[in-house]
């Protein structure tokens, strides 16, 4: 009886074991075939992949808002009407251009488009586009241009004292204009395509050292207009200074882009609109 006893609990014992070893080759088994889970620590949560995409969306809205900031939206052609001059400024608010760039009869004009904007700035040239007005009328443009609701002046220096190698003259005439402008910024445009290398550094030199908040290339109607090598020099020549402004012939993003990464502080442009949507594209 004790030994009929004893094979039942061994026959349960083989039982229990089998049973056992058949749970262990199950899981085993399972377990291989379970696909490989990354470590705890790198899972990435649903909601942390939407923040971060959220996060990628709001820097590219940052760098097109920055670089748009950058432009002068301008229209400087003596066609110009009063419904084109309303779309200028009506497209400046749009894409969140710095400024719109005018002639003087529509300085006024463009303050009362903007009245509702005033993070658009108005900016008017001056002397323009010859810059051989005498110091007495650009002083005149200067005051009245600022009585008309005018934030900035983009100025021609004269270009034949550059020529005649007189700086004084010319450091003379920017200094009266900045004067004039009683704090706005004064952008004396230089026009680059017509000085040699020499003549552009002294004139450089003279703005950054009459008080110019920039120094800026070109009015566009003469040679060539801005080259990303002009812009180079007059970085390196101002030393930080005064800003730079880059305006003449730019008409596409890849030219605007050559213009900020040459040291452009700001973009005159009367293709605005065009830089604006192509960046906008280019960022996505």
């Amino acid at each position: 009886m004790f030994n009929s006893k004893k094979k039942e609990e061994e026959r349960e014992d083989e039982v229990l074991q089998k049973e056992a070893a058949e749970v262990a080759e199950q899981a085993k088994k399972e377990e291989e075939e379970r696909p490989a889970q990354p470590a705890a620590e790198n899972v990435i949560t649903d909601e942390e992949r939407i923040e971060f995409e959220e996060y990628k969306r709001q820097k590219k809205l940052l760098e097109i808002k920055r670089l748009l900031k950058m432009i002068d939206h301008t229209l400087l052609r003596q066609t110009a009407t009063r419904e084109e001059i309303k779309t200028l400024c009506e497209q400046a608010k749009e894409h969140g251009f710095y400024s719109v760039c005018v002639q003087p009869v529509y300085v006024a004009e463009c303050f009362r488009n903007l009245k509702n904007a005033q993070s658009v700035k108005i900016a008017c040239v001056v002397g323009f586009p010859m810059g051989e007005n005498k110091i007495e009328t650009k002083v005149y443009e200067t005051k009245k241009a600022l009585a008309d609701g005018a934030d900035e002046i983009d100025m021609v220096v004269c270009i034949s004292a550059i020529k005649n190698g007189n700086y004084g003259y010319l450091k003379k005439e920017i200094k009266k204009v900045v004067k004039a402008a009683r704090g706005c910024p004064v952008k004396a445009i230089i026009e680059t395509s017509l000085l040699t290398r020499d003549e552009m550094v002294k004139a450089a030199l003279c703005a950054r050292d009459a008080g110019a908040a920039f120094v800026k290339t070109s009015t566009g109607y003469f040679g060539t207009g801005a080259r990303a090598d002009d812009v180079r020099l007059l970085k390196e020549t101002v030393k930080g200074g005064c800003r730079i402004k880059a305006s003449g012939g730019i008409r596409n993003a890849e030219q605007f882009k050559e213009m900020v990464a040459a040291g452009a502080d700001r973009i005159g442009t009367s293709a605005g609109v065009e830089i604006a949507e192509s960046i906008k594209k280019q960022e996505r």
